[in-house]
């Protein structure tokens, strides 16, 4: 997992036990030994919820690359993303902080925003188009008919198609009042106001024609915007923090600053402000959820749960492409100049808030995007329209992947009581970006959401909180919780790291291998005199499998912190029971352990998303692989870091392929291909390597350190002399297997100069084990 180099290693190997406290020099190799005379049977089936749908992984990382760039850039504080079709929501987040003053507030997915002008399309255009159902108007009516202060000469000619497509001729703006007015005086001013064109002869965004329209409502319902499109669209809905004025509350997400307070609840924009908070141009409050639940009414053409709020011809009419003299838009769905245009179809629509908000609905494709921000907060000087176009690009063309998630993590039962397990305690969280809950969500976004300033700093392992780093990893600050970060890695004490803490809470994807560096940060977690709570997640290689030499761990080392075979087959819960017992250590242990996994589960039934826990681990396949391949690493060839396939390619300039592949034999469960490979790191950096590559084709059957000891077994037979061999025992730990490699005993005759290690070592861990 680490650099690789050989001597950081051999110095590795050898380090006391200050190197694991102090957590400084890197390697991440992990090799898997499958113990023959363990019996492999298949996990219970468990019970599988249906099928849901979720954005491929790599769309996921990519929508969370754009949002942390928008938080560092100072953009925006935080944003919630919704993504869905009409049967349901795909990916639903909430990055970084709803506020960043007066104290910093992390966000959370039921936020409620200030939408601004998406008002216009989900409130007024929406309510315009119901009364129009219901026979009350007629979008080619004059508003005078309605409003009789536009029956003057200039303006009687305005209806209401003209004021929906922004093409009545009125500005886009007047002066703002500086007193609170009622709608007839407002609507007086919007009245004598000089048109720019005549009706019908240009496009001009005007919030003014909203206004008026809100007052059309207001007119024909009999009833103020507010009241008549809460009892007709959103009560059916099953929306109830979509409302104008919403008052106080904590899901509240502030605006800009306005006098010594900032706006919270209060609308933006200063024409609602006047108008007490109800117009039809902004003043719109709500959530993500709930505008995700607008779009897949729209898209289910007017129906939502077995209700009909709209008929099927009403929305396809007001949401149609209309083409108006320097613009496409629709009935009250207008972002003629987004770029979003060239990557959803001609029949989408969408509606931007000057907040940072914005909905975008595509019904050929059957999918919506909903963002959220507040990029007003806290200096008004945000700019997150790009940030919203990417995602949505990134939304456009990816295929939703069928999900049947069975496992339940830890990190999900802590959250459902974590304040009754912590209490009040002070808690610093080790863990990294790798580490998510079922849908895909950061670890520590949800941990923050609930203990809030109880959290008081991320403590991370190796390659940092990204999980991309190599080498040293400074100190920082998550940009997302705004929470400082201390790095283990690299740092000359750990002691900072427990500061003001009196809880560790421990949430790290590890991939089951001894020298897989994240076992020596719990350890080092285990040996700092606080509490430990050790939230669980599955070994992505397994529970059964036990394989390669029981180490000394004498004297203990960032990569042999404890007696253990290469792979052990233990759980990060379990290992850290294993620890507490077996080194003596006093200190207060709670594990949280999954539901729903079984010892003989594969990665792939978990029903989980892969997400690397470190730069060169990028795939299940790869972590199943590097077992055995990691076992080659400190000799002089490359195991592919540097190139597409870290992990999965063994490569080196002097490499006959073919007579590799044919020495090695077949191996049950992977398939071998010989090529060429330049890697861009390593030993072989820029030179052209002849290769073999790997690919699994049963991941159960393969046994990993199996392949690497046979691997190695050949590249000693193939290559005497050039294969260098000084350091092959580094992190395979047993001298006798090595020595045997090395005097060329056939593959049997080194298994068993471990078989009994690995079978007293399956007895050893059975009373910390927690899972069948």
């Amino acid at each position: 997992m680490g650099p690789g180099r050989v001597l950081v290693l051999l110095a590795l190997a050898v380090a006391a036990d200050s190197a694991r406290a102090d957590a400084r020099s890197v390697l991440r190799q992990t090799p898997r030994l499958v113990l023959p005379s363990l019996a492999r049977t298949p996990p219970p089936a468990p019970s599988k919820p249906a099928a849901s749908l979720r954005l491929p992984v790599a769309t996921e990382l990519a929508i969370e690359r754009e949002i942390d760039h928008a938080i560092e850039h100072g953009d925006m504080p935080g944003a919630v993303v919704v993504v869905g079709r009409r049967s349901g929501v795909s990916f639903r987040r909430a990055f970084g902080l709803a506020a960043v003053l007066p104290a910093p507030r992390p966000m959370t997915a039921d936020a409620v925003f200030d939408l601004a002008s998406v008002t216009k399309a989900v409130a007024t255009a929406t309510s315009i188009a119901a009364l129009v159902e219901d026979g009350q108007l007629a979008y080619d009516e004059p508003i005078a008919r309605s409003l009789p202060l536009f029956a003057t000469e200039d303006k009687r000619g305005i209806t209401l198609r003209h004021l929906l497509t922004h093409t009545s001729g009125l500005p886009a703006v007047n002066p703002v009042p500086t007193h609170p007015v009622g709608a007839r005086e407002m609507l007086a001013d919007i009245a004598g106001t000089k048109l720019v064109s005549a009706p019908g002869e240009q496009y001009r965004y005007s919030d003014l024609g909203f206004i008026a329209l809100g007052e059309v409502v207001r007119h024909r319902a009999k009833e103020s915007l507010d009241h008549f499109v809460a009892r007709r669209l959103f009560a059916p809905l099953g929306l109830r923090n979509t409302r104008f004025v919403p008052g106080g509350g904590p899901r509240l997400v502030p605006t800009e600053k306005e006098g010594e307070a900032f706006l919270l609840g209060t609308v933006h924009d200063p024409r609602a402000r006047a108008l007490g908070g109800v117009a039809g141009h902004a003043g719109l409050f709500s959530t993500a959820d709930e505008l995700a639940r607008f779009a897949r009414m729209l898209l289910a053409g007017g129906e939502l749960d077995d209700k009909r709020v709209l008929r099927a011809g009403t929305v396809a009419r007001m949401t149609a492409p209309i083409e108006v003299p320097g613009a496409r838009v629709a009935l009250g769905w207008d972002s003629p100049d987004d770029p979003t245009r060239s990557v959803f179809s001609a029949r989408s629509f969408g509606h931007e808030g000057f907040t940072g908000t914005s909905l975008w609905i595509d019904p050929q494709a059957d999918r919506f995007v909903v963002f959220l921000s507040s990029r007003l907060h806290p200096d008004g000087k945000g700019r997150v329209a790009p940030t919203a176009q990417a995602i949505r690009a990134l939304v456009a063309h990816v295929r939703e992947e069928p999900r049947q998630p069975v496992v339940e993590l830890g990190i999900e039962r802590l959250l459902r009581n974590g304040a009754k397990l912590l209490g009040g305690a002070r808690v610093a969280f080790m863990t990294h970006s790798a580490a998510r809950d079922g849908e895909g969500r950061r670890s520590v976004d949800r941990l923050f959401e609930v203990l809030g300033a109880r959290l008081v700093r991320i403590v991370t392992p190796e390659h940092g909180m990204s999980g991309t780093l190599e080498g040293p990893v400074p100190n920082g600050r998550d940009p997302r919780t705004d929470l400082p970060i201390v790095s283990l890695y690299g740092a000359a004490s750990s002691a900072p790291a427990w500061q003001g803490v009196d809880t560790i809470v421990v949430d790290l994807v590890d991939v089951g291998v001894r020298f897989y560096t994240y076992l020596s940060a719990l350890r080092t977690a285990l040996e700092s005199g606080r509490r430990v709570v050790v939230l669980d997640r599955p070994n992505p290689n397994g529970g059964l499998d036990v394989e390669g030499p029981v180490s000394l761990a004498a004297p203990p080392s960032l990569i042999d912190p404890h007696p253990l075979p290469v792979m052990h087959g233990m759980t990060f819960g379990e290992l850290a029971r294993m620890l507490l017992a077996e080194r003596g250590l006093g200190t207060r242990l709670e594990v949280l352990p999954m539901t729903g996994w079984r010892r003989g589960m594969s990665f792939g039934d978990t029903g989980l998303s892969w997400f690397a826990p470190s730069p060169n681990l990028r795939s299940a396949s790869a972590a199943r692989l590097y077992p055995g391949l990691a076992l080659l690493e400190l000799t002089n060839v490359s195991v592919g870091r540097g190139t597409s396939t870290p992990f999965e390619v063994v490569a080196a300039p002097w490499l006959d392929a073919p007579e590799l592949i044919r020495v090695v034999g077949p191996v049950a469960g992977v398939r071998f291909r010989a090529g060429d490979v330049t890697p861009s790191a390593g030993p072989y950096r820029g030179e052209r390597c002849a290769a073999v590559f790997f690919a699994l084709t049963d991941p159960a059957a393969l046994r990993p350190v199996d392949l690497g000891l046979g691997l190695a077994r050949a590249l000693r037979l193939t290559h005497p002399e050039t294969w260098e061999t000084r350091n092959l025992g580094v992190l395979l730990g047993g001298s006798a297997a090595r020595d045997a490699l090395l005097s060329d005993e056939p593959l049997a005759s080194v298994e068993r100069t471990f078989a009994a290690q690995a079978a007293a070592f399956v007895e050893r861990r059975r009373p910390y084990l927690l899972y069948e």
